[in-house]
């Protein structure tokens, strides 16, 4: 007798547990990812050759704005929480629970102390829209410098967390500023740092390309 042969078919795998698998992990992501908050601030930094990196996290920057106006963004939602509970009870700002939970959570602002509470009282689609006045700073008496207490409460709420084990690392100090911005007004920032005994700071450019040597092909 002749032997059979059995008919011969591609193999098929089943995809379905993959995609299963695929679409969790993708609600997952969507579900716990947190919004970057809309910057307040606009900056287009000058440019330099410079490409020393600055660390993903643990930073308190400082940005200057066009007019002069000066903005604070720090990272950390445990610091932040800190901070504005020292500000708060320290300054008598009369914030509420939910308001200094908003200000964990707000990203940079550019404010005077007696308007914080307005600027997070207002929707987050109106924020952009609020008259940002800029944190004062004080050039004569740094004791009255608003953004001299906001640096320097914000390093020790910094540490505090770093104590806890909440942060790894103490705040790297960024100043951004705009490549319009009147130089007075970045001498203003960098007087202030001193005046409160910070000597190490970054000043954060764009990248440029480097110089052609001299008789090297263009």
């Amino acid at each position: 007798m002749p032997k059979h042969k059995p008919k011969r078919s591609a193999p098929t795998i089943d995809m379905t547990a993959m995609c299963d698998v695929a679409f969790l992990l993708l609600t997952f992501f969507m579900l716990t990812a947190k919004a970057k908050p809309q910057e307040m601030v606009v900056v287009d930094t000058p440019t330099s050759i410079s490409q020393t990196k600055l660390p993903d996290a643990g930073t308190l920057t400082i940005l200057v704005d066009r007019e002069g106006k000066v903005f604070l963004d720090m990272a950390g939602q445990h610091t932040r929480m800190d901070l504005i509970s020292t500000m708060n009870s320290t300054y008598q700002m009369g914030l509420t629970e939910k308001e200094m939970a908003i200000f964990s959570n707000v990203g940079s602002f550019g404010v005077p102390r007696n308007r914080l509470k307005q600027f997070l009282d207002t929707p987050v689609s109106e924020r952009t829209k609020f008259p940002s006045l800029g944190i004062p700073i004080d050039s004569v008496d740094v004791n009255k410098s608003e953004l001299a207490n906001w640096i320097h409460n914000a390093r020790l709420s910094q540490f505090r967390m770093k104590q806890e084990g909440k942060v790894k690392d103490e705040y790297v100090i960024v100043v951004k500023a705009d490549a319009s911005t009147p130089y007075p007004a970045v001498q203003g920032v960098i007087n202030t740092l001193v005046d409160i005994n910070v000597n190490k700071f970054n000043l954060i450019t764009s990248m440029e390309g480097k110089p052609l040597a001299e008789g090297s092909k263009k």
